[in-house]
């Protein structure tokens, strides 16, 4: 379908960060809505890593970042998939995705 929540910054404490997670994968799973939410660029790779320990392996993950830049990155794969892969460590351009602001979407 074409539904969405946006859900701005998630809880920072991991275990929060962790519930949270799996709140937004139930209610896009229950839903069929997609679950947008960011967060600062030099959080992304513990949000990441926070993504893949709480989500299901075949739940779809969205990584956008860097959106109309030439460090653009935009990825979707099953949790499982990341999992094996990971995050690049630059973008397009070469920037630190440390640096580089993302947004995050999960989906069924």
């Amino acid at each position: 379908g074409q539904s969405f929540a946006f859900n701005g910054y998630l809880p920072v404490e991991p275990a929060d960060r962790a519930k949270r997670l799996k709140a937004l994968e139930t209610r896009a799973w229950t839903e069929g809505q997609t679950q947008l939410f960011i967060e600062t660029p030099f959080r992304n790779q513990k949000m990441f890593q926070s993504l893949l320990a709480a989500l299901r392996p075949q739940t779809r993950l969205c990584i956008a970042a860097g959106i109309t830049t030439a460090d653009e990155y935009i990825r979707t794969l099953h949790v499982s998939e990341w999992k094996k892969e990971g995050l690049p460590q630059k973008g397009a351009g070469g920037t630190d995705f440390s640096k580089v602001p993302a947004i995050f979407l999960i989906n069924k």
